[in-house]
């Protein structure tokens, strides 16, 4: 008999998976083998990777978002001691703020995250936030879950006079990636609103024709006629605080914003001076500057809507993330551990070709 070469090693991060049995054990594991890092803090995987306790891996596995983050932050100094037979990074999840994508494709690393498995739930949360921050619900469960018949009576009078309808009424999107194109599609056939975008990168005119979007060259005009600005992008060193005084100053007078993209794009200081002077009338925050510690400010606030960073938060999101980390790393890496093609979902495709 032969003898039988060794499969690629695949470095799995964080909890084992979940959902995906089958696959992992018929069309996974028969190629990798998969290891399980077991360090608990920064340090103690730092001396891993220099000691080469894991040998030439050609993976990393993060199958869940919320588990595998033990380490911090992915930066020069921790990538720097990856081996060089690393090809790929495969994450669950949509961010990918805690890690240096462009160091990694310097280091001619694939990082690939969860891109398109959330699309419908994060957008079907903001859809839920714009209808909101239109027609007050916020106000109205507190209200109602007071118990209270005087509560609710001068609640259900006051609502009307402060709500609309979405309907005629202009969305700004900031970000026009997968996700805002379905929300796009929902908010224009679902509520009538008319839809206005920024992008760094302007879609095909086709798309926008499909979409009956309108596109903005700049951010500022985009925020000087929406009725409601949705965010929808990554967080990095160009949009940190992108939302602050300055757009809140060129956004018009009871307008509302809504933010299921990443907490520190909107600066929470200058969002409650906007709501407690009345120029925005009301906001939605899935996500949170200071997160998981929310605004005790703006949750005492009846005309903010906030949850617990639940945007893609569906089963069916997980089910996914777990799926196309395995696919990306099998898109990637061949039978000797070798480059054999590219990721399914790639993020950092411009450092990696550079």
């Amino acid at each position: 008999m032969g003898v039988v070469a060794p499969k690629p090693i695949v470095l799995h991060l964080g909890d084992a998976i979940k959902y995906n049995h089958d696959f992992y054990r018929n069309e996974f594991q028969s190629r990798f083998d998969v290891i399980q890092a077991t360090e608990t803090d920064r340090e103690s995987f730092i001396q891993a990777l220099k000691t080469k306790k894991y040998g030439a891996f050609s993976a990393l596995f993060r199958p869940h978002f919320q588990t595998g983050g033990f380490m911090g932050q992915w930066d020069k100094e921790l990538i720097s001691h990856l081996p060089p037979s690393v090809r790929i990074f495969a994450s669950a999840g949509a961010g990918f703020n805690w890690a240096d994508v462009d160091i990694l494709g310097e280091h001619n690393i694939w990082y690939t995250n969860g891109a398109g498995a959330s699309d419908e739930a994060v957008s079907d949360t903001a859809l839920y936030m714009i209808l909101s921050v239109f027609r007050n619900f916020t106000r109205a469960q507190l209200a109602a879950r007071t118990a209270d018949p005087e509560i609710f009576t001068a609640t259900h009078k006051m609502i009307a006079t402060i709500s609309q309808n979405p309907r005629g009424h202009i969305l700004g999107v900031v970000g026009f990636g997968n996700i805002s194109k379905k929300l796009v599609y929902k908010a224009r056939m679902a509520l009538g609103m008319e839809i206005h975008y920024f992008d760094i990168v302007r879609a095909d005119s086709s798309v926008e024709s499909e979409l009956q979007a309108t596109y903005h060259d700049s951010l500022d005009e985009l925020l000087k006629v929406a009725d409601c600005v949705s965010l929808h992008t990554p967080l990095n060193s160009h949009t940190l605080d992108l939302i602050g005084d300055k757009a809140f100053g060129l956004m018009k007078p009871g307008s509302r914003i809504v933010n299921t993209a990443r907490g520190e794009v909107l600066n929470e200081d200058a969002l409650i001076k906007a709501l407690k002077s009345g120029h925005i009338s009301a906001a939605a925050l899935d996500v949170h500057y200071h997160e998981p510690q929310v605004s005790p400010v703006l949750a005492g606030m009846e005309n903010v809507t906030l949850t617990t960073h639940i945007g893609g938060g569906a089963l069916e999101t997980r089910i996914e993330f777990e799926l196309n980390a395995m696919r990306n790393i099998l898109s990637v890496v061949g039978d000797k551990g070798e480059s054999k093609g590219e990721p399914i979902t790639p993020v950092n495709r411009k450092a990696f070709e550079a």
